[in-house]
């Protein structure tokens, strides 16, 4: 996986440990100093937002994985990310996550076969277990919903906080003073973030360039759960490509095609039930393990787009290890978007 630390970057991995109390600071001075930084007048004119990029993963052999991906913003309160949750054969299923207004964008947009035949299966799981979406009730959705709506937004927030430097209004959070960091390299700004769900991170700003340059927080350690040919399951490492890497949930994904040995589609329901019954236990018992680590999203490669400087490249790494760095390849300010770009699945 490509790894490219800038010296931005470089000083708020080593500040982030040296930290000195603020006094009296104005934390919307320093904020604002970063929107100058950003574009000013230029960057506080954008109301739409369109990008496409490659999403480059990490996983647990040692390798990676690189995928398309495509955001959709529309201020103050629409947003949709579209991206790979799995590639099989020539044929990808993909994952649409976001809100519009009040109302979750979650679903996935799967082709009906793939390369060789047979049917897609997916289950997601998340705290409280593993869900088949399709499956809920009407109470269990509005619930399901509910969580989801809130995990989306802060998924968000994650990375408005970084292009924008202010509170998003479609997730509002809590900004004060958290003082300065300081290493041999230089100094950063420390902001301190507070939001709903008890969501609490710190916002690094360079107090230099004043640029964001990295957001960090603690959290569970991610589970993921895969099921494989015959039933078997693997626990640890990060979430699939597409699913939220936020901490605090488990991901489990099933992709299989109908008709292969071991798939639900040759089981009875007996055989399914109890392959969901011995996942969910197995879940149960993996989260009851889990330990709190630290997660950073690391904001670089700033480019200027229409006079506004975005971050051309957003790296994550959970517990010190990078799991996931998203390259964006064109980003665009003021498109027309078209309104089903938002539009909820019913």
């Amino acid at each position: 996986m490509r790894r490219k630390l800038g010296v931005s970057i470089a000083i708020a991995l080593a500040a982030a440990g040296s930290m000195a109390a603020g006094q009296g600071r104005d934390v919307n001075q320093i904020l604002a100093g970063a929107r100058t930084a950003l574009g000013g007048e230029k960057l506080a004119a954008v109301k739409t937002l369109t990008a496409v990029g490659r999403t480059v993963r990490a996983l647990p052999n040692g390798t990676s994985t690189e995928n398309e991906f495509e955001m959709t913003l529309e201020l103050p309160d629409k947003y949709m990310m579209r991206s790979v949750l799995a590639a099989m054969g020539n044929m990808s299923v993909y994952r649409n996550s976001g809100f519009n207004g009040g109302q979750v964008i979650e679903e996935i947009d799967r082709p009906p076969s793939l390369s060789g035949g047979g049917v897609v299966h997916l289950r997601i799981a998340g705290p409280g277990g593993v869900t088949d979406p399709e499956k809920l009730t009407a109470e269990q959705r509005v619930e399901f919903d509910q969580k989801r709506l809130v995990a989306n937004k802060k998924e968000f927030a994650k990375l408005a906080l970084g292009m924008f430097a202010m509170s998003p209004a479609a997730y509002p959070v809590e900004l004060s003073d958290g003082g300065q960091a300081e290493s041999p390299d230089g100094k950063a700004d420390v902001i301190e973030v507070k939001g709903e769900g008890g969501f609490a991170a710190k916002l690094f700003i360079d107090a230099q360039t004043h640029l964001p340059l990295m957001l960090s927080w603690m959290d569970k350690e991610p589970l993921v759960m895969t099921m494989g040919p015959g039933g078997t399951v693997t626990t640890g490492g990060a979430p699939p490509s597409g699913m939220a890497a936020g901490g605090g949930n488990a991901t489990f994904t099933r992709v299989e095609r109908g008709g292969a040995p071991g798939s639900a589609a040759n089981m009875t329901p007996e055989e399914r039930e109890k392959m969901m019954k011995d996942l969910e236990a197995r879940r149960k018992e993996a989260e009851a393990s889990l330990r709190t680590v630290e997660y950073r999203i690391y904001y670089g490669d700033y480019k200027s787009v229409g006079g506004v400087q975005f971050p051309h490249t957003i790296q994550r790494a959970v517990d010190g290890k990078p799991t996931e760095e998203m390259v964006f390849d064109t980003i665009k300010v003021n498109p027309k978007i078209d309104a089903k770009k938002f539009q909820v699945a019913k």
